[in-house]
């Protein structure tokens, strides 16, 4: 026996996607009886779309293993996807890894380390997730009435990017495994070094070049790189006869950071609905930061409002900055709050994250509670610009109960003022709030009861068992629930 173990496959993939639908309504029936598409009289309409995408995949993968102590894995794979065009179509994704297991070499000699492994890993894989036809112009047909003459024409709406290519997501990473103590505890640690290459992004196409700024093509623009570490451990703390006890502990720490975006013109991606854009990305910045003004503290009087610079500057308190405004801070002290007065005001993007579950088991009886949590990340709690806007006659949250009314009252929640003329529910950082939780988000009790009739064995056992999800959370954070996307948005979740 060499020792030598060397493994291989060969393979091909092809999938395919059609999607058509059509639909159809009309209103006004004259009788009930005869509810069909030909019977109706008003408001008639005809609906109808498809689309289709493909992807064509060759792979190949071989393993090498000498001894159970030298690892060698390579792979490679080619795929060509519909959502690209000529010349575009096809990327290549190899990846490699190198394993030693440093604890089946004869000069190891540990008691207490019973299994230990080192870990390299290289690789590339790629994304084609930009939607179908983004190469191409995209048509849609229109009805134009020219002096009552009715005259069809079909109009480019989206604007093509022939160039556009797979997103390549390459990786480095450094690993080590080990069990330790009889194998009471395992241990899997990974430090990682990820890069987004040719980043696919929304391309930003102005209306004066007659296509739609809305319906816009993808682009290749930029890099991003995440590094981090994630350490997973198993350990079997009791085990006894009739009684044990399990832990398993996971931590992630992840830094993000956009290196490349191909210019120096940000990509807004926090939009609210109220002409709001919060977040963006930005060469520097973590992924998503929220970019916005400043708040600093409430007008109390009209000196303080005269010696600050000028917000909006009207005829009375019902048009102008007046005492009880928000004071925005003048960030390049020009002597005017204007939209050069942001800046990034909050990272969406935690510390680190991680989770407890411990398992309890007494015979059949069996009791798991399971922690989870981040810290270190903010939320922009986009619920408050409507619960506190204190700007339109609608119902508002308890806490504008504490708002200014008159010096000294309050000097974080605004007056009450109908209109909103200094723009008090402007994004700031009025609205960002720490978003760091520690959850009991599963608590299990079961009991197996077994099943025995007349001595014939139908059963292993039945499980009875009572769980609860979220039964507590512990943070700061004023909103429904701080477990939102990673956006950092909270805009009505619930």
């Amino acid at each position: 026996d060499s020792g030598i173990n060397i493994t291989g496959v060969i393979g091909t993939s092809a999938q395919e996607n059609k999607f058509e639908y059509i639909n159809g309504s009309i209103q006004n029936f004259p009788s009930e009886n005869t509810q069909t598409l030909n019977n109706g009289i008003d408001q008639t309409t005809l609906h109808g779309s498809g689309s289709e995408w493909a992807i064509f995949s060759y792979f190949a993968r071989g393993n090498f293993d000498y001894k159970s102590k030298y690892y060698v894995t390579a792979t490679v794979r080619r795929d060509g996807s519909s959502r690209f065009g000529e010349g575009n179509k096809y990327g290549t994704f190899p990846s490699g890894s190198l394993a030693w297991r440093i604890s089946n070499e004869g000069f190891f000699k540990s008691k207490a380390v019973n299994d230990l492994k080192l870990r390299l890993g290289y690789g590339v894989t790629g994304n084609q997730e930009i939607g179908n036809y983004s190469f191409s112009s995209n048509y849609n047909t229109y009805l134009y009435n020219f002096n009552g003459s009715y005259v069809s024409a079909a109009i480019p709406t989206v604007l093509p990017n022939s160039n556009v290519k797979w997103e390549a997501q390459e990786q480095f990473n450094l690993g080590i495994d080990a069990s330790l103590f009889d194998n009471k505890v395992n241990l899997i640690l990974d430090a990682y070094i990820k890069n987004t290459n040719d980043m696919l992004v929304p391309q930003s196409v102005p209306v004066t070049s007659g296509y739609s700024d809305i319906y816009v093509p993808y682009i290749n623009a930029g890099k991003i790189q995440n590094k981090g570490v994630e350490v997973v451990i198993n350990t079997k703390n009791i085990q006894k006869e009739k009684f044990s006890w399990t832990t398993d502990f996971v931590f992630s720490a992840n830094k993000n950071e956009v290196i490349d975006l191909n210019g120096d013109v940000p990509l807004i991606t926090g939009g609210l609905g109220l002409n709001y854009n919060v977040s963006r990305i930005q060469e520097g910045y973590p992924v998503n930061v929220f970019y916005g003004f400043v708040q600093d503290g409430i007008f109390q009087t009209q000196t303080e409002i005269d010696n600050h610079a000028v917000q909006v500057q009207g005829t009375s308190s019902s048009n102008s900055t007046s005492p009880g405004d928000v004071r925005f801070k003048d960030l390049n002290n020009d002597g005017l709050i204007t939209d050069v007065d942001r800046t990034f005001i909050g990272d969406p993007n935690p510390d680190f994250s991680g989770s407890l579950n411990n398992t309890f088991t007494y015979g059949d009886l069996s009791l798991g509670i399971y922690l989870q949590g981040v810290y270190g990340n903010e939320i922009f709690n986009a619920n408050r610009l409507y619960t506190e806007a204190m700007s339109i006659t609608t119902n508002q949250s308890t806490a504008v109960l504490d708002r200014w009314t008159a010096a000294g009252t309050s000097n974080s929640m605004p007056r009450a003022v109908y209109g909103d003329p200094n723009n008090n529910n402007r994004a700031s950082s009025r609205y960002i709030e720490d978003g760091s939780y520690l959850r009991i988000k599963n608590v299990t009790l079961s009991y197996n009861i077994p099943i025995d009739l007349q001595g014939k064995k139908v059963f292993d056992y039945v499980k009875v068992y009572l769980s609860g999800q979220n039964l507590f959370t512990f943070t700061d954070y004023t909103g429904f629930d701080p477990e939102i996307s990673t956006n950092g948005i909270d805009n009505n979740v619930y």
